[in-house]
């Protein structure tokens, strides 16, 4: 597929560029006393992501303050059950708060998705600029910088620490800005409609939508299951 060649391409971090760690998750459920192996984590991660919008996620000071950080907590309270672990000196609901306050102090959606690295490389290697818009809990550009990812990017746009979050587009323009480019030479790649694609529209940049689980069939938007295969269309293939 022969695609227009933008200048930038802005990038989403979770379930687009990298994924629940699962052995990590594992380790802290563990930590607090329920028991879950990381094999079952990841056979439910698919189950749990379908659902992933419909938690309260808060992703800047305001957000929280209208209503507490609990989307996380929830969301992986969801994993737990889906993944069939038994609770032990605590409950699910409790070792799920306990994981989402480990996930504050290191980014738990660290796993760094298939082929990703080469198609940023990829990217980076055709001329073509990147940066994040994430809509994070101020922890996104440590954690892109401890996988390795950063090398790639000219710049992270973090929700929690620009105090502005998507669909508004004014994030997205904080990173056009940054960069000096016009949204016309943008694109958005990220997976959840009412955040990436909205948002992106919003601000004048094409989106792009991930969508490996084919939730969005007949949605007006390009949709794509990875960011690899994004650049082999863009690019052409490796």
């Amino acid at each position: 597929m022969s695609q227009t060649r933008p200048a930038v391409v802005l990038l989403d971090v979770g379930f687009t560029l990298t994924f629940p760690d699962h052995a990590m998750i594992a380790r802290h459920a563990t930590s607090a006393g329920v028991t879950v192996g990381a094999q079952a984590l990841a056979r439910v991660e698919s189950e749990a992501r379908r659902g992933l919008a419909q938690f309260g996620w808060a992703f800047t000071r305001a957000q929280e303050a209208a209503r507490p950080k609990t989307g996380g907590a929830q969301f992986f309270e969801r994993m737990l059950d889906l993944a069939g672990a038994s609770a032990g000196t605590s409950t699910l609901g409790e070792a799920a708060q306990h994981i989402w306050a480990r996930h504050l102090e290191q980014n738990i959606w660290c796993r760094v998705g298939d082929g990703v690295e080469e198609a940023l490389a990829r990217l980076k290697a055709a001329g073509i600029r990147m940066a994040v818009v994430s809509n994070s809990e101020g922890t996104v550009e440590a954690m892109l910088k401890s996988v390795g990812l950063d090398r790639y990017l000219e710049t992270v746009v973090d929700s929690w620490v620009v105090g502005v979050a998507k669909p508004d587009p004014a994030i997205f323009q904080i990173a056009l800005d940054r960069l000096g480019v016009p949204a016309s030479a943008a694109v958005m790649l990220g997976d959840v409609p009412a955040i990436d694609v909205d948002g992106a529209r919003a601000a004048g940049v094409t989106p792009i939508l991930i969508d490996p689980l084919d939730m969005y069939v007949g949605m007006d938007v390009q949709r794509v299951p990875d960011v690899a295969t994004y650049v082999a269309q863009l690019l052409g293939p490796r």
